[in-house]
C-alpha cells in the first residue's frame, strides 16, 4: 500500500479528524480538520490521544494558496507533507490522490469493470 493510499484509509468519510505532528511554521502541532475548515491549532500531542486522525510524523502542513502559515478559521485547502515524504493537496479536508490506480487496487476500478 502506498502512502497516499494507507492515508486516506485512515481519514473518516465524517470529514472529522486530525493531523497529528504537523510541522506548521517550525512547530509540531496537531491540526483539527471539520467540515472543510481548520477547526483548530494545538500542540503536539494534545489533541485526544483516541481521536481519528493520520500522523504525520513531522511532514509539513501549509497554506495552498500562498503557502503560508495555517490558521484556525481557514479553508482546509492544505499542502500536506504525508509520512512518507510526498506533498500530496488536501482540498476541502479531502486528500487528493495524484494516482487513481491506488485508489482502484483497494476500491476496484472506478467505472465498475471487473478490470
Amino acid at each position: 500500500m502506498s502512502a497516499p493510499t494507507c492515508c486516506l484509509a485512515r481519514i473518516p468519510a465524517s470529514g472529522k479528524f486530525w493531523l497529528k505532528n504537523a510541522l506548521v511554521h517550525d512547530a509540531l502541532r496537531d491540526i483539527r480538520i471539520e467540515d472543510g475548515r481548520v477547526r483548530a491549532l494545538v500542540p503536539a500531542g494534545e489533541s485526544p490521544c483516541c481521536a481519528p486522525g493520520l500522523d504525520l510524523e513531522g511532514g509539513e502542513v501549509r497554506r495552498m494558496d500562498d503557502g503560508g502559515a495555517v490558521a484556525a478559521g481557514d479553508p482546509a485547502d492544505l499542502w500536506v507533507t504525508l509520512c512518507g515524504g510526498r506533498t500530496v493537496p488536501m482540498r476541502a479536508g479531502r486528500l487528493d490522490n495524484a494516482d487513481r490506480r491506488d485508489v482502484a487496487a483497494i476500491n476496484g476500478p472506478a467505472d465498475g469493470s471487473d478490470r
